[in-house]
């Protein structure tokens, strides 16, 4: 007879898989929804040979593995889903509204109404409810006045509240106000468009027919008002307001080597100005001080150096001749002079500035200026300047391109002894 000896190693590692297989299919199986379970039950009873059927429903839908009571047990103990949360909200919201609003209802009208739907005849017909008559002064009704705020006055004058003005984080826009404002838009007493020395933002190209030379006269500075008492305007403000001014007014010459600044003169200002219609006012104080450029210096060592000041109170006025067309005049004395500064200056002009139809098209200018000085004797320098200018509808800041000229004593306070004739042109930001 002959023995046949079998290897238990190979077959124990199927063996311990099938083992392994037999625990963790049934807790995989019960993990899984019921549902599930129960149309793999469906397919595995119905297909001995293990093939699963394509609608384990249709093969035996008599046999149900899993009662409702199970699908119930299994569902209590889901989390529910934030969609079934909000639905479940809603509709405990909605009843809660329902019952608040029908504990607001009196009493009494609760039970006419009843009364009333019991006497009346079922009318198929009738869409509308039956009618009540209501005595107003029943005790069961609060006066209608107290229901219903009323508005005293007629319609066309009472005031609408709307949620922008009572919610809004930004301050109510005023149009045709008067009022303390702080850092207001606009200016009351204009800049002179001639006025060599206004605080401005500009860059010009001269050529001095005197000394044959080219020039560039550039400014950086600005005016800006503070605090105003007077309308929220821009456009023509009326009132009192308080500005301040500052520029630097520097010269460069741009044929010398690294375009050597030759001087500057620094103003500061603080101006009250008044308008009333067509009349603007100013009065106030402000400081003009001339320093020569380094590099110009060291170029011309034996160069006199003159600490030229100016501390003056300054009174102005300009004149609305029409919408477009202004004359003004200034008188300013120096409080404290050095530097061969004369205590009196007079200063008056006139200006062309029509407003122009569209702010993207322009408008033509042109505007005449004569500054007269005690330092010179009271002879003056004559400046005139014309061209094309845009002005700002809100800010009314006026951007303007021309041409200029200038016959007077020099530009730069810092020469004294120097007399000019210039012409060129430039651009300029007038505030």
């Amino acid at each position: 007879m002959r023995r046949i000896f079998i290897n238990p190693e190979p077959a124990s590692p199927r063996c311990l898989l099938a083992l392994v297989l037999s625990v963790l299919l049934p807790a995989a199986c019960l993990a899984q929804d019921l549902r599930v379970q129960e149309g793999w039950l469906y397919s595995w009873r119905n297909q001995p040979s293990g093939e699963f059927a394509p609608d384990h429903r249709k093969t035996d839908p008599f046999q149900p593995i899993f009662s409702d009571a199970d699908y119930d047990a299994y569902a209590a103990r889901q989390t529910p889903s934030f969609l079934t949360q909000f639905a479940s909200s809603v509709e405990t919201s909605t009843q809660q509204s329902s019952e608040t609003a029908s504990a607001l209802i009196p009493v009494a009208v609760n039970q006419e109404f009843d009364a009333d739907i019991e006497a009346a005849p079922y009318d198929t017909e009738s869409v509308l409810p039956p009618t009540r008559t209501m005595h107003p002064d029943a005790s069961a009704f609060a006066p209608l006045d107290e229901l219903i705020p009323q508005t005293t006055g007629p319609a066309s004058t009472a005031q609408t509240i709307t949620p922008q003005q009572v919610f809004s984080n930004s301050p109510v826009q005023y149009n045709n106000g008067y009022g303390w404002q702080v850092l207001p838009k606009g200016l009351m007493y204009k800049s002179y468009l001639a006025g060599e020395k206004e605080p401005r933002m500009q860059f010009v190209q001269l050529h001095d027919t005197r000394s044959n030379r080219r020039v560039w006269e550039a400014v950086l500075g600005g005016r800006v008002g503070l605090l105003r008492n007077g309308t929220y305007d821009s456009v023509n403000p009326q009132g009192f307001q308080v500005d301040v001014e500052g520029a630097v007014f520097a010269r460069v010459l741009p044929d010398q080597p690294s375009a050597m600044l030759e001087g500057a003169d620094f103003r500061a200002g603080l101006l009250a100005t008044h308008r009333y219609e067509r009349t603007a006012y100013k009065w106030g104080y402000y400081h003009i001080s001339s320093h020569i450029g380094d590099e110009f210096l060291l170029a011309n060592p034996t160069f006199n150096r003159i600490n030229y000041v100016r501390d003056s109170a300054i009174a102005g006025v300009t004149q609305d001749l029409n919408y477009a067309t202004q004359v003004y005049g200034e008188i300013a004395y120096a409080i404290g002079a050095e530097g061969g500064a004369k205590p009196l200056e007079f200063q008056f002009g006139t200006q062309y500035i029509p407003v122009a139809k569209s702010s993207l098209l322009g408008a033509p200018y042109v505007a005449a200026n004569y500054h007269i000085r005690e330092d010179f004797n009271f002879h003056g320098g004559f400046n005139s300047v014309a061209g094309w200018g845009w002005q700002g509808v809100e800010t009314r800041h006026r951007l303007r391109v021309g041409l200029q000229y200038y016959n007077g004593p020099s530009l730069q306070y810092q020469f004294l002894d120097r007399w000019e004739n210039m012409y060129g042109g430039g651009i300029w930001l007038d505030y």
